[in-house]
């Protein structure tokens, strides 16, 4: 059965540098699954900074192009088992829920219909139920690195305080799930669970 370590904080907090040590305590074999998807020139530096912190013995994993799926996740596990990696690296899951619901263009809509937000919901509790389920389904040590985005300001677009709210509800989902949860905030982490 997998086991899940939650590390979830703001940005710059701590907690994808903590996501490394950690990995490296545990194993030499370790699996990183990139979650960005690489738009502009900001985020092809944040990337390229994460990359030079990765020793090259790791080996990463990235959902392609577009929208990614269930079965992508499902064929990257089967990938990380295959070649016998101990520990998968999953950062971040912010960025990842973000790429689901961009596939209805939200960031495109002046006006969010509650039908709309409805189906959204549904969709992403059943892709991170099941998301859950084939993490834990496994013989794996899991990492999983999420923001924490529901302590500041309100968002004052929908977009904004729809995506906050499907983050708080996925970040339960996920600590609910996990063996062990950390927050992060100032470089500092407080255990959880």
């Amino acid at each position: 059965m997998g086991y899940i370590y939650f590390l979830l904080g703001g940005a710059r907090s701590g907690k994808s540098s903590y996501a490394e040590e950690l990995a490296n305590q545990l194993s030499e074999k370790i699996a990183y699954i990139a979650t960005a998807e690489v738009i502009d020139v900001e985020m092809q530096k944040r990337v390229e900074a994460h990359k030079s912190r990765r020793p090259d013995t790791w080996k990463t994993f990235e959902f392609k192009n577009g929208t990614p799926e269930l079965t992508d996740y499902e064929k990257i596990l089967e990938n990380i088992i295959q070649k016998k990696y101990d520990v998968v690296l999953i950062d971040c899951i912010t960025i990842l829920l973000f790429r689901l619901i961009h596939r209805y263009g939200l960031d495109e809509l002046e006006i969010i219909e509650n039908t709309l937000e409805k189906k959204i919901e549904d969709e992403v509790a059943v892709f991170f139920k099941k998301f859950l389920e084939l993490t834990k389904g496994s013989s794996l040590k899991f990492i999983i690195v999420s923001n924490e985005v529901g302590m500041g300001v309100i968002p004052p677009y929908p977009l904004g305080r729809i995506f906050r709210d499907l983050m708080g509800t996925v970040n339960k989902q996920v600590a609910a799930a996990a063996d062990e949860a950390y927050f992060f905030i100032a470089g500092l982490k407080q255990k959880l669970k």
